[in-house]
């Protein structure tokens, strides 16, 4: 374990401990205040401690100032070069390897904003967990945020939870002081990353004009200068350039000569000059004359738009440099955009301390010399332009995910503590252009990454300004893709341990009441399996079921012991048994198939819908099925004989559980319906209540449409003594097949009508529950 010291350290040790591990300690709070890449003495001791075996890479960071998060979270990135080694031979060896890293932020990663910006810095440690699980695709990675206010006894106890789920989707996860779990999801978690997936909308008020002067690092080379032209263009500001290269006259040697012949010229000239050209020499001159022209070319674009515009040659990791550059215009400046950014690309084992630090000072010192130079309560906008590297991982850049992370964490501090400024982070996309080579370009493709078109980047950028985007504090403006994903894992045998008893009184299963109690539909058991391998599976979904078997279904009549487990057991290429237990009793078992495709759906017979009134309702109050109000979908009997039964169906997709016992393809309220058709169709033929006990194989092609009509047919009938199995279809109106149930086993059992009767009589005695 790698910490800094303290209780809560001393706590997890304390904790691992008990639990059985082993613990070796890394103490690192005896690094220098300042990281500046001198990393020697640092990386003998984690050689010293990644020895042998190591099965789990505990990282705790307290963050606090501004270098001190910097320092740790750069730390981290060497704890988790000298971790990998280990750590994968682990894995390799079919035993689990973990790399965790915790913080103590805000319970939300850094993002809800609760911290001061200088101290959520620290949430950058996402980034490099995020790059080592590309990296390292066979090692549980996870960055864990816990609220402060969490006691440590249960700090302790979360974060031994953490390091064994089995869910290896959510690399990222805070815990408030509730407890409840949070995630990074673009579009969807209200901490976290809003998600633009429509460019070139209208916008009619940018939030910024003729009074706004706005400060732009790396502003007039790349992608950056794109966004400026734009920006320009559309506005009356006017823009403050910063870059590294020192504008002079163009030396004669260059003068008329076209890009692609400034090298064969600059050979020539110092020939001339009597010396030898070296390829060094010659790539210098060539790439200093390609800067400035570009510089050029965009001060001469952004004055032709009609903005004014200075160029400041200044290095933005000098806060001295920067503070003096701008200590003129200080008092016209009211908003900052933070493009600089430089690479220096390399696997985490290869991963040195300068190349950290050279990274690192462009992204976080460069930002904190301009805000530091400026009035920072004066400004209406800050801008800083982030990397999708950082809010998906990219194997080879552990450094710039991470300082581009801390950006966004950064980002939402300030905004929380600035209500009044915009402030965006803009997590890009690979663009078509800027640090994207050719050989990229043909590798991006290759993975089928799209890459940004500029003029759609530059227009994204324009927009971010209008105030329908004012509470973006952070966006992916781009797809939402890693650019580098590790190769998927094959599917691993684990345990995974959940207490179901928690579900008891939820609505919907007060809605499946056989007699008196409660009982887990047999779908949400199947979608409890298929949501624990989904989730340790990340990339794939089950698209098919086998051999769905329930044993003996869970009854919540408060006799139910915890310790309920889904034991996985892989079986070779996509294949996984599995079964739900509580000690020795068997629930439910299915061999589940994994895929990282859709399989393309069959079509069959088109329907019309929606004609005569709901009389497939009745199937309900005539007690044929038990099912309460909240699991009433079978809407219409559109046709019925003993080879066949069709019913129109629609029912709203109910969430259970926070979505714990569904799939990507599986929602067990609606799947429930497949079933009750299936009983349905076992009542005519069988002369009474009859209820499903398994399905030979289950083929799913599309997702059950939630609160929308679909088409449920029962057929190919196979009869036994006191038995009989069909198939169940589920399709859309237009016969496009949806899933596909087959061997659905029913039996009549005795006295299940009496409990049928039952469970009716329950829910007709409370009219306030109906829909």
């Amino acid at each position: 374990m790698a910490d800094r010291g303290g209780a809560d350290a001393d706590a997890v040790v304390g904790g691992l401990r008990e639990h059985g591990w082993t613990v070796r300690r890394v103490d690192l709070s005896g690094s220098p205040a300042v990281f500046d890449g001198d990393t020697a003495d640092l990386e003998e001791r984690l050689a010293q401690h990644f020895h042998g075996r190591v099965d789990l890479c505990v990282n705790l960071l307290d963050g606090g100032t501004w270098d001190a998060g910097v320092r740790q979270v750069a730390e981290t990135v060497l704890v988790a070069k000298h971790a990998h080694a280990a750590l994968t031979g682990t894995a390799a060896a079919g035993s689990r390897a973990a790399f965790v890293t915790v913080t103590r932020l805000d319970g939300g990663l850094g993002l809800r904003g609760g911290r001061p910006a200088e101290e959520a810095l620290a949430g950058g440690v996402g980034g490099v967990v995020k790059t080592l699980a590309c990296e390292a695709p066979g090692v549980f990675c996870r960055a864990l945020d816990i609220a402060p206010e969490v006691e440590r006894d249960e700090f302790v106890a979360e974060l031994l939870g953490e390091i064994a789920d089995a869910a290896t989707d959510a690399v990222e996860v805070g815990i408030d002081g509730a407890g409840a779990r949070w995630t990074v999801v673009p579009g969807g978690f209200r901490y976290a990353v809003a998600q633009r997936d429509e460019i070139g909308g209208e916008v009619t008020d940018l939030g910024v004009g003729t009074g706004d002067t706005l400060v732009v690092t790396g502003g007039a080379r790349g992608v950056t200068a794109l966004c400026v032209r734009a920006l320009a263009q559309r506005t009356g500001a006017s823009f403050v350039l910063l870059g590294r290269t020192e504008l002079a006259d163009e030396p004669a040697w260059a003068r008329g000569v076209a890009d692609d012949g400034l090298k064969a010229a600059a050979i020539e000239a110092i020939k001339a000059a009597g010396e030898r050209p070296t390829p060094r020499e010659v790539e210098r001159g060539y790439r200093d004359q390609i800067a400035q022209r570009e510089i050029r070319a965009t001060i001469e674009a952004v004055g032709q738009a009609g903005a004014q515009v200075r160029y400041l040659a200044v290095d933005v990791t000098d806060p001295e440099a920067v503070r003096a550059a701008l200590a003129p215009l200080r008092s016209q400046i009211t908003g900052v955009v933070h493009g600089a950014g430089v690479l220096a690309d390399a696997h985490l084992a290869d991963k040195t301390g300068e190349e950290i630090h050279r990274v690192f000072s462009t992204k976080l010192t460069g930002l904190r010399a301009v805000l530091d130079a400026l009035d920072a309560d004066s400004l209406h906008h800050l801008v800083l332009f982030t990397s999708v590297a950082g809010l998906l991982g990219n194997a080879g850049q552990a450094d710039y995910a991470a300082a581009n992370e801390a950006l966004c964490r950064f980002a939402a501090s300030w905004k929380r503590q600035r209500p009044d400024c915009h402030v965006t982070a803009i997590d890009w996309g690979a663009w078509d252009g800027g640090m994207v080579t050719p050989e990229l370009r043909d590798l991006f493709h290759a993975r089928g990454v799209r890459l940004l078109p500029p003029e759609a980047g530059a227009r994204a950028f324009v927009e971010q300004f209008g105030e329908e985007h004012a509470d973006d504090v952070c966006v992916l403006v781009g797809e939402h893709k890693s650019l580098t994903a590790g190769e998927p894992v094959a599917a691993s045998s684990f345990t995974a341990h959940r207490d179901i008893a928690a579900l008891a009184g939820d609505p919907v299963l007060e809605a499946h009441v056989v007699g008196a109690h409660a009982v887990l539909p047999a779908t949400f058991g199947l979608g409890w399996m298929v949501h624990v391998v989904e989730r340790a599976n990340p990339g794939r979904r089950v698209v098919e079921v086998r051999d769905f078997q329930v044993y003996k279904g869970i009854v919540f009549d408060g006799t139910l012991p915890e310790g309920q487990q889904v034991v996985v057991e892989a079986v070779g290429g996509e294949l996984v048994k599995v079964s739900v237990r509580t000690g020795a009793v068997l629930h439910y078992a299915a061999t589940l198939v994994l895929s990282e495709s859709l399989v393309d759906a069959p079509s069959t017979a088109s329907w019309t819908l929606g004609g005569g009134p709901e009389d497939g309702l009745g199937i309900y109050r005539d007690a044929i099925l038990f099912h309460g109000p909240q699991l009433q979908g079978l809407r219409r009997v559109l046709d019925h004989s003993d080879e066949r039964l069709v019913l129109e169906c629609r029912l709203p997709a109910t969430a259970v559980g926070s979505g714990a016992y569904r799939g990507e393809l599986h929602d067990p309220v609606l799947a429930d319906l497949l079933l009750q058709a299936a009983s349905v169709h076992g009542n005519r033929l069988l002369g009474q209540a009859s209820l499903p006990l398994g399905v030979g194989r289950a083929e799913c092609f599309v997702p059950l449409p939630g609160d929308e009509p679909f088409v449920l047919v029962v057929d190919d009938v196979r009869r036994a003594a006191a038995a009989i199995a069909v198939t169940v279809t589920a399709c859309d109106p237009r016969g496009r097949v949806l899933q596909r149930w087959h061997d659905v086993q029913l039996v009549a059992t005795p006295g299940m009508a009496e409990k049928f009767r039952e469970g009716t009589r329950r829910w007709l005695a409370h009219p306030e529950e109906k829909r």
